[in-house]
């Protein structure tokens, strides 16, 4: 008799978070803590440890791109990379949840700098999320264009060349 044989990823293999799955997560836990703690008013301390504590549970994944085990991953690597007082710092300045999501995951951790995102539909807060625009870096200025010279800056130097 000949072994069974899977297709697709073996689902027993152990979950790789790459960039993209990361800045998911991170998406996730700005959107659950969010969602938790727009009730409470006054978010002590506390209240933002007690809810990062339980955050990365399955039942609070459901909703999200990747497969609740695969952000679970996500979701345990970036709370171990990040501290818990960066994001509390967000959530103590409030602001709408897309605000909240782009100032820890873009601007504070730099995790989803790059990666393309797109916010996902019938999510309360998201509604008309437009994404942050790139900065421009030293390496790259706005509006400067790489490439060849123009012709009439090679006629002003002297030279023949096109």
């Amino acid at each position: 008799m000949a072994p069974r044989q899977i297709f697709g990823s073996d689902p027993r293999a152990p979950i790789e978070a790459d960039g993209r799955l990361i800045c998911h997560a991170c998406r996730a836990v700005m959107h659950q803590l969010h969602h938790k703690l727009k009730a409470t008013p006054t978010r002590s301390h506390v209240d933002v440890l007690e809810q990062l504590e339980k955050i990365c549970d399955i039942a609070n994944l459901k909703i999200y791109e990747y497969i609740p085990p695969k952000m679970k991953k996500g979701c345990t690597d970036f709370l171990g990379a990040h501290s818990s007082d960066e994001l509390e710092e967000v959530i103590a300045k409030g602001g709408t949840l897309a605000h909240m999501s782009d100032t820890a995951c873009v601007e504070l951790t730099g995790v989803c700098e790059g990666i393309d995102w797109k916010a996902p539909t019938g999510v309360p807060g998201y509604e008309e999320y437009t994404p942050p625009e790139p900065q421009p870096t030293a390496a790259s200025p706005a509006g400067r264009k790489k490439g060849k010279k123009s012709k009439k800056r090679l006629q002003h130097s002297g030279k023949d060349e096109v």
